[in-house]
């Protein structure tokens, strides 16, 4: 049996006394109303989209039977955190910025030996209000696992709690479930099969979702740090030019707009708004930068594409940090860069295994020779804009 497995009678008693408890917290607390999931399969995979910091916690209000959890290592940095967690859930620790290999093999035994497991196979919350990309890689675990597949999708969670926000909101949740896939059914369908099924089954679009069943989400100060997100201005087409304030969300050239409660855009000022909510801009942003990407390969490998200033730096081990240098961080045509001048860390693409970003803006990042590290700011800045332009001028896609 394995470690994961190993108190597994007591991991269930667990489960069940916390979700009795979870119930009327989430109902209550979150306005979180869901249909239950009920599996036909013996175990299974559990795959939900990725909204909140709650979803566990959503999901397991919606699934009677009990399930393993697949988790970032960042929420576990605590010591405390992580004895409390490996002693009640003993949950599956994914660390973003590195190749997924050892977290495959952990769920592949833990469903082998009879438990579900439940992932957000995005492995990153929504960031503009639709699903993220989810990796073709999924299909292949999802036929490896000999388990079945459980889809279940979340809606509401976006405008409440958005990635990007200061500020929580107050409005509903609700889940549903989608459907179920048998290990006979799976066994009949191919890996870009169950990618579809996947993909299909876990899309929302929280705005497309407010023009069929509208829904007020409360708060204040509703579009602050929302530059977190949204880097590239649609007027004037400067790079982190953009700031905000309340609910007003700004450019240096004057281009603004005003951020409601039903999480789209007004209009604030006198130029054309080209987008009324998030998605839209997004995908509009990440476009324009791949069409910049030849134009930023023929500038200087002195100036960066982009930059920040007081930033700090950690490596991470072992689930602590170790704080190395705070300065500039800052992306070249080919390589990452920290401080300046005699203190400069340098990163060079090539040396990079993996990266990633992680909450509101923590970027994370790991090298080919084993080192894993962090990237945190004292204000907002966006880490995705980083991610977006190391993958283009990589050569990877973006979605």
């Amino acid at each position: 049996m394995s470690n994961v497995l190993k108190y597994h009678l007591w991991h269930v008693i667990v489960y069940k006394t916390a979700r009795l408890c979870i119930i009327p917290v989430v109902r209550l607390g979150l306005s979180y109303r869901y249909e239950k999931c009920v599996q036909k399969s013996s175990t299974a995979l559990i795959f939900c989209n990725h909204t909140t910091l709650w979803d566990h916690l959503l999901i397991g209000a919606a699934c009677p039977k009990h399930m393993y959890f697949v988790a970032g290592e960042h929420l576990f940095r605590k010591r405390w955190l992580r004895i409390l967690a490996n002693g009640t859930v003993k949950p599956i620790i994914r660390r973003k910025g590195v190749p997924a290999t050892e977290v495959v093999e952990k769920i592949k035994t833990t469903l082998a030996e009879g438990a579900n497991v439940w992932m957000s196979p995005e492995g990153v919350r929504s960031i503009n209000g639709e699903t993220a990309f989810i990796s073709p890689a999924t299909g292949k675990l999802v036929k490896e696992s000999g388990a079945g597949l459980v889809t279940y999708r979340i809606h509401g969670g976006y405008l409440r709690s958005p990635r990007w926000a200061a500020v929580k909101r107050k409005g509903p949740m609700h889940g549903e479930m989608v459907a179920e896939y048998t290990r006979d059914q799976l066994a009949e369908m191919s890996v870009d099969e169950v990618n579809a099924a996947i993909r299909r089954d876990l899309y929302v679009n929280a705005f497309d979702d407010q023009k069929i069943r509208p829904a007020v989400y409360h708060g204040e100060r509703l579009a602050e740090d929302l530059e977190t997100v949204l880097y590239v201005c649609p007027h004037c087409c400067g790079i982190a030019k953009l700031h905000s304030k309340d609910d007003l969300f700004s450019c240096d050239c004057g281009f603004a707009v005003r951020y409601n409660e039903y999480g789209l855009f007004e209009n604030a000022c006198e130029y054309a708004m080209p987008f009324d909510n998030i998605a839209d801009w997004d995908k509009w942003q990440r476009r324009y930068l791949q069409d910049q990407i030849p134009a930023f390969l023929e500038t200087t490998s002195v100036e960066p594409i982009v930059s920040d200033a007081d930033q700090r730096l950690y490596k991470i081990k072992d689930g602590e940090t170790e704080h190395l240098a705070t300065g500039r961080f800052a992306l070249f045509t080919d390589r990452f860069e920290f401080g300046e001048g005699d203190e400069v860390r340098i990163f060079l693409f090539e040396e990079i295994a993996g990266f990633a970003f992680s909450l509101q803006m923590k970027i994370l990042f790991s090298c080919k020779n084993g080192t894993y590290f962090e990237v945190q700011s004292d204000y907002p800045r966006s880490a995705i804009k980083y991610m977006v332009l190391y993958r283009y001028l990589t050569g990877k896609p973006c979605y």
